[in-house]
Order: C-alpha cells, then structure tokens, then sequence
C-alpha cells in the first residue's frame, strides 16, 4: 500500500500540514530539518510556500518562530522577500 507522501503533491502535503499543525509547531519542525537541504534558497523558498499558506496572523507567527528558532540552531533568518528579478515571487 503507497504511503501518504507517495500518492499527494508536495503542495497537497503542504496544505495538510498547515491544517494540521499549528504554526509554532510547523515552524519548529522546519528548523529542525534546516540542515537537511543542501541548498538553503530551496529551503527559504518552501518555508515561504508555507507561510503564504496561513492566514496574515499565523503567517506572522510562522515566520516569527522559525526565525527564532533558526537563530537558536546558529542560522540565518529565512530571506521572506525576494525580488522578481531572481525568478521568485515576492512574499
């Protein structure tokens, strides 16, 4: 039998978690797997996705909370704007 992340697109899973898991609790499982991507823009890039799924008040909390808890594991903020030019939307 497939599992669950087998069978739903990453923006399904995503939209899951997000009804699932309350932000601060969200946002602490992304820090925990930061330093499981390679490349740190895709993971800004995801967190980002996250947070524009949340309403403006638990969006704020969000970014809020891993930003802290980002800075607690000695890394840096996630960049939440970004320019058009560098082919990604603005949050």
């Amino acid at each position: 039998m497939p599992r669950l992340y087998e069978i739903l697109s990453t923006a399904r899973q995503l939209e899951l978690a997000v009804q699932a898991k309350s932000p601060t609790r969200l946002a602490q499982t992304f820090a925990a797997f930061v330093g499981q991507f390679y490349d740190r823009e895709a993971f800004d890039a995801l967190a980002r996705q996250v947070s524009e799924l949340y309403d403006a008040e638990r969006a704020g909390t969000f970014r809020t909370q891993l930003d802290r808890r980002l800075c607690d594991r000695y890394h840096a903020p996630v960049a939440w704007d970004v320019s058009p030019a560098g082919g990604q939307r603005a949050a």
